[in-house]
């Protein structure tokens, strides 16, 4: 916490308005510890992205905990290919109205892939556009707990058909295809 606030003395020049004593500096380095906590702002990338974020503001004054929060956040997501909430929707909206079979056909991104994943495409074709929309908005903001709680995104399975890109069935195939199927189904049978 000491770091972090030498580096925001360092940029933003009229610090000393808004914390004018040590005491206050030290009370304020608290409210920041417990913010960064709860908006789960530990990691130290993120900090650094948020400290770029400064920078880059122009404010001569120092922001507060949650802004620079967001700034961190904001910046995090970014960096781990997410793209706003406007245009996921855009994105999830424009899949919808090809027919939820494209998501299948079409190169995501880890992020909005697992988003798709967490949008109920059936539901999706009932209804209205304002629904879909809102429905979408809270798959998107799924995805941000999942992404914010750890958890990796999915990986969009390969497009590429394994085993016969060709397409040609030949007589040894159509074999070795019935042999599997048999072997399967004894398996399944207990056999």
């Amino acid at each position: 916490m000491n770091k972090l606030f030498k580096r925001l003395q360092e940029i933003f020049p009229k610090w000393r308005e808004i914390w004018q004593t040590e005491g206050e500096v030290n009370a304020a380095k608290k409210q920041w510890a417990k913010q960064l906590v709860r908006q789960g702002v530990s990691d130290v990338e993120m900090i650094q992205a948020g400290i770029e974020q400064a920078r880059a503001s122009g404010w001569v004054r120092p922001p507060s905990a949650g802004q620079f929060c967001t700034w961190c956040i904001e910046a995090a997501k970014e960096r781990a290919g997410i793209p706003g909430k406007d245009n996921a929707i855009s994105q999830m909206m424009a899949l919808l109205k090809r027919g939820s079979h494209n998501r299948k056909r079409t190169n995501l991104g880890p992020a909005m892939y697992t988003m798709s994943r967490m949008i109920d495409w059936y539901e999706m074709n009932q209804l209205d556009s304002e629904r879909a929309h809102k429905a979408m908005a809270r798959a998107y903001d799924e995805m941000i707990k999942h992404w914010r709680n750890g958890h990796a995104f999915y990986e969009q399975p390969a497009l590429v058909e394994h085993g016969n890109p060709s397409g040609v069935v030949t007589e040894a195939r159509r074999k070795k295809g019935l042999e599997t199927l048999a072997k399967l189904r004894g398996e399944l049978n207990g056999h």
